[in-house]
């Protein structure tokens, strides 16, 4: 198959999401019926590109005109944008399942347009070799999620997407003012360029670009300070939406903090960045964790449990090290299938029970008791026990952490993770060591995918090789800067 076909994946969301409202009249049923099959085409396509990728050891790189960059516009899909686009369009999928129980608020057809829109922001920021598209594809991204952050309609809702459209909007601010410094010392809006002419740039220019966008996406990579949305966010949201919140959004913001950072590495100020990030990251980890340890909102608990990880993936990434980035990789894989499995458990519990309030899961283990193990093996993981995966990602990026000379870092880290064993393992007794009710009747549908996620979180945690087999090579995809600039066809460049 022609590889300019992976430009499907910006073209399908994108065309689909625009016919939505043409369907209204056809009901609720068949708006979600459609989101199901539109993923379902997204998430083919994604793994013919994954496959295609991962099988040849080539990038695909869709010109858009057939212009070579950076007269033209480009997509770069190598190891990691393609590992990361299939995870995007597969939580998409599951997603558009868990819509047909999760989504009743009217009206659906804009709910539906807004869903495709931010799998499609997400896919974009991944997927482009352009600084200032990225810039687009994070615009389309923040304001669909700020329009699916207030989409239940209550004051909480309305709160919590304000908040987040008012720190969106600095972050925005201030990525585009570091895009701007960037293109004024190198003259080019092309990541592969850019990375060819780092060198070059005055240091002190270059500091000064890289601190604004790294503060810039802090708001969607949910690092301190700029994270206060992001708790408030994932519980105002709708419940699918909460899980796509934390498996890729968050994920496309750290990605290209990382790309960008990496692609400046030859500068000669790269190490002061480092340095911000790392103190940033381990700020994350801490202050989140010990919110998480006060909520008595289960959903807002995993909201900055999940801000905790994010911050540990910084961590990794901040250290500048290949054995930091395959971890931080690791971590963004592991991290994207225990929170769809908890935000998806504890959004049907939500459904079923009428609120996700810690009192709603005493005695689930007797009401919904493959609820009750998915929400179990997702904090069971998320703590780091062995034979569950997130142990071995937590592991390694302790060990590249360590190594690299942070020491201090690590301890810390392992310092919090005390704490966010503390509110799980008080969650787990909740669920299955206190209260009383009957058997409710649970969801085939959601029941099988819960335990789809579970058997991928033992069998990573049985045999983690073939998932850091992905790591390494899509580590290698950010870390390797000059095989990056090889791979991307530059004008006038090997011509």
């Amino acid at each position: 198959m022609n590889v300019q076909y992976a430009s499907l994946l910006i073209a399908i969301p994108l065309i689909t999401a625009f016919f939505v409202p043409l369907m209204k009249g056809l009901g609720e049923k068949a708006i979600k019926t459609y989101v199901l099959i539109i993923t379902a085409i997204q998430a083919g396509i994604a793994t013919w590109v994954f496959e295609e990728v991962y099988t040849t050891g080539k990038p695909i790189i869709v010109m858009a005109g057939g212009w070579r960059p950076p007269v033209g516009i480009d997509l770069y899909i190598g190891p990691f944008a393609a590992l990361f686009v299939l995870i995007v369009a597969l939580v998409s999928f599951l997603m558009a399942v868990f819509n047909f129980r999760a989504v009743k608020v009217e009206p659906i057809d804009k709910y539906a347009m807004l869903f495709l829109l931010l799998m499609l922001g997400a896919t974009g920021m991944i997927a482009t070799g352009d600084i200032f598209n990225l810039f687009v594809f994070m615009e389309i991204t923040a304001i669909t999620a700020y329009a699916l952050t207030a989409y239940n309609k209550t004051g909480e809702a309305a709160e919590a997407s304000l908040k987040y459209m008012v720190l969106g909007g600095i972050g925005s601010s201030f990525f585009l003012i570091g895009v701007a410094l960037i293109y004024g010392a190198t003259g080019t809006l092309n990541m592969a360029q850019i990375a060819q002419l780092a060198g070059n740039i005055n240091p002190t220019v270059a500091q000064v670009a890289l601190a604004l966008v790294i503060f810039g996406l802090a708001v969607e990579a949910e690092l301190f300070p700029l994270n206060a949305w992001a708790p408030d966010a994932y519980q105002a949201a709708p419940h699918p939406v909460t899980a796509m919140f934390s498996a890729f959004v968050v994920k496309a913001g750290i990605y290209a903090l990382a790309r960008i950072l990496y692609l400046m590495s030859a500068v000669g100020t790269w190490k002061n960045i480092l340095h911000l990030l790392i103190a940033m990251a381990t700020l994350t980890v801490i202050v989140a964790e010990f919110s998480a340890l006060r909520q008595r909102n289960v959903k807002r608990m995993i909201a900055y449990s999940s801000v905790s990880q994010v911050g540990l993936i910084g961590l990794a990434f901040a250290l500048g090290t290949q054995a930091g980035v395959d971890a931080g990789v690791f971590q963004m894989i592991n991290h994207a299938i225990i929170k769809v499995l908890l935000f998806l458990g504890v959004g049907y519990v939500a459904v079923q029970l009428g609120g996700a309030e810690i009192e709603n899961f005493r005695g689930l283990g007797k009401r919904m008791p493959l609820t009750a193990l998915g929400v179990t093996v997702g904090s069971m993981s998320a703590v780091g026990i062995p034979l569950f995966n997130i142990f071995w990602s937590k592991l390694r990026i302790i060990l590249a952490t360590v190594d690299a000379g942070y020491a201090w870092a690590a301890a810390l880290v392992l310092g919090a993770s005390v704490v966010e064993a503390v509110y799980y393992f008080r969650l787990v007794h909740a669920i299955w060591f206190t209260g009383e009710g009957e058997r409710l009747r649970e969801s085939a549908p959601l029941v099988a995918i819960m335990l789809l996620l579970i058997a991928i979180i033992v069998a990573i945690g049985i045999y983690p090789n073939y998932a850091w087999s992905l790591s390494q090579k899509a580590g290698n995809d950010i870390f390797n800067v000059a095989q990056y600039i090889k791979n991307v066809p530059l004008m006038g460049v090997g011509a």
